[in-house]
Parts: C-alpha cells; structure tokens; sequence
C-alpha cells in the first residue's frame, strides 16, 4: 500500500507525462505547419516534461526539483522572449501562474507569479500597441485571478482540514497534537503489563542542513520521514516535535534496546541520503521509561538528551541515564556512538 506522499507523486507523475505528450502534438502540428521555432520550443518543453515525470516515478528529489526549477525557467523565458516575435509562444504566458503554483509550494510561487506578471507587462508595454496589447494582458489578468482563487480556496481547505489531520503531510509523521496522549496510553499499558517503554528524540544535526533553502529543507524532511517509516517496527509509533525534530515511541523496549534501534536509525539515515550525494546524518536521544515518569517529563528528558547529542558532535546517541551518570553499560554506550 503506497503512503499519501507516494500517491501524491504518482499523480504529479501523471500530470507530467500527460503535459508531455500535449506539448509533444503541439511541437507536431506545429512542425507539420512549418512553424519551426514554435515546433522545437514545444518539443524541449515536453521533453523537459517527460523527464520530471520519469524523476517522480524513480523518488529521484534531487533531480526532479533541478528539472522543475528548468522547466519554469524554460517556460519564462520562451513567453517574455516571444513578446518580440509575435505569433510564437506569447499565449503560453497564460499558464505561467498556474504552473508556477502547482509545482512550488505558496510563497515562492507568489513571487514568481509577481515578478513574472512585473515583466509581462513591461514587456507588452515596451513592444505591443493597440488592441493585441489589451487582449494578451487582460486575458493573462483573468487567468492570473482564476489561479488566485482556485489558489486561496486551495488553502481555506487545507487550514479547514489540518486539524482533523492526524499525520504530517510531509514526512507522513504523527502530529504533535497525538504525542502525550497516545504516550500516556503506553505508560499506562507499561505499567500495567509490566514491560519496557522507551522513548527516542531524533534531530537533523544543524551541520546538515546549513545553507539549505525551505524547499531544499523540505525534500530532506520528505526523505528522513520515509526512512522512519521504512525502519521502524509496526506497533512503534513516530511524531513531528516540530520543525526538524521527531519523538519516536518504543513499546517493549528497554534502555538498551533502545540504544541499538537508535544506532539503527541513526546509520539508515546516513546511508540513505549517502546515495543522493548528501552528508546529512541525525542525532538521537535516549530515555527509558521509570518509576514517576509521565508522558511531559519523557518527552522533555528525550529532547534535553537530543540538544546534548547535537551539541557533542554529528550522528550521536545518547542515553538520559548516562547524562544522570546512573546505571548505563558503557559499552553499549560506546557501541552506539560508533560510526
């Protein structure tokens, strides 16, 4: 069964292929109507098309994203430098907005959509005169507000729909919203079954994600959230603590169980974006349910023992109880530090 990310881009797969192959007829009857340049413009077009859908199809992130930056770029560039050739590809600039809004998340497609419309209209006020000059730039005008509204309802829905929403999106974690009661529930059954709980903070190290953009950010978290939910076991649960923070739950798992499963954790993160070409590693820590814990303070010892691992160096585990200088075996300790 796919999650709702994968689904997710199998449908844009979809949508590419499908544009792909219209772009395809068009740089046809173009060609058939001796329209060269319009013909070789469609053709790069749906090529560029066909290579996101393949990118989709593959989980290749890195690529997809590079190719959708050329593909909106390409897209750009084709409609402002038609303006001066009248005929060609001035009317695909009604679907500049629209594009830009369904591969780019709001706000960068906002500024894309301004700066675009900015240099649309410059461009038809510099080199069209009378009525073509009106009839391209209120016929882009309506398309720009339809996209606008279908945009804004867009996101009415999803503020409407978020908190019935019990996993994130994105990483295809629980909400924060179900951690300390679903935790209780466990320390309940703990306790009454007699067995282990523990509990596992993990964090991107800061190193990692340094001089990356939200969007770039984003595919990482994409990434780390489908590592989870590959690794861990079905009856353990995980939940996005916040923006690059996730609070994983261990039922019938003791401390040094725990530490072995973050190690675990710790090297498939590693190996994973290790393939794409990217040092991106986690660290985790380590806390172990006892006598007077409750959902807060397991919850607050796991993230405290977390900053202590960042802070001591790149892909870390480390126990709470080795931070209290209690009963920890140092080996496993050590075991769990290991590269």
């Amino acid at each position: 069964m796919m999650t709702p990310i994968e689904l997710n881009d199998q449908l844009r797969a979809r949508v590419y292929r499908l544009a792909a192959w219209v772009m395809l007829a068009l740089a046809l009857g173009s060609l058939l109507s001796s329209r060269i340049p319009m013909a070789l413009a469609a053709a790069l077009f749906g090529l560029l098309l066909m290579l996101n859908g393949w990118a989709q199809t593959h989980d290749r992130p890195a690529q997809a994203r590079w190719l959708t930056h050329l593909s909106m770029a390409l897209l750009v560039g084709l409609t402002l430098v038609s303006l001066r050739y009248p005929g060609h590809a001035e009317h695909w600039s009604y679907l500049v907005p629209l594009v830009a809004f369904l591969v780019y998340p709001l706000r960068p497609a906002t500024w894309v959509a301004t700066g675009y419309s900015v240099a649309l209209a410059t461009g038809l006020i510099l080199l069209y005169h009378g009525e073509a000059r009106i009839q391209i730039f209120f016929t882009y005008l309506a398309t720009l507000m339809i996209t606008v509204a279908f945009v804004y309802l867009r996101e009415i829905r999803e503020q409407q729909l978020k908190p019935l929403r019990k996993t994130d999106n994105l990483t295809l974690a629980l909400t924060r919203e179900y951690l300390v009661q679903d935790l209780e529930k466990e320390i309940q059954r703990s306790e009454r079954e007699g067995t282990d709980l523990s509990v596992l903070a993990l964090g991107i190290d800061r190193a990692s994600a340094e001089g990356m953009d939200n969007e770039a950010l984003d595919l990482l978290l994409h990434r780390l959230g489908r590592v989870l939910h590959g690794a861990l076991r079905l009856f353990d649960s995980y939940y996005r603590y916040d923006d690059d923070r996730f609070v994983i739950i261990l039922p019938h798992t003791g401390s040094r169980a725990a530490l072995k499963t973050s190690s675990r954790l710790r090297k498939a993160v590693r190996e994973v974006f290790e393939q794409e070409g990217q040092p991106v590693s986690a660290s985790i820590g380590v806390v172990t349910l006892n006598a007077g814990d409750d959902a807060a303070s397991l919850i607050r010892n796991a993230l405290h023992t977390l900053e202590r691992a960042r802070a001591s160096g790149r892909n870390q585990s480390l126990s709470f109880d080795e931070l209290g200088e209690t009963d920890v075996d140092a080996e496993e300790v050590s075991h769990a530090r290991a590269e």
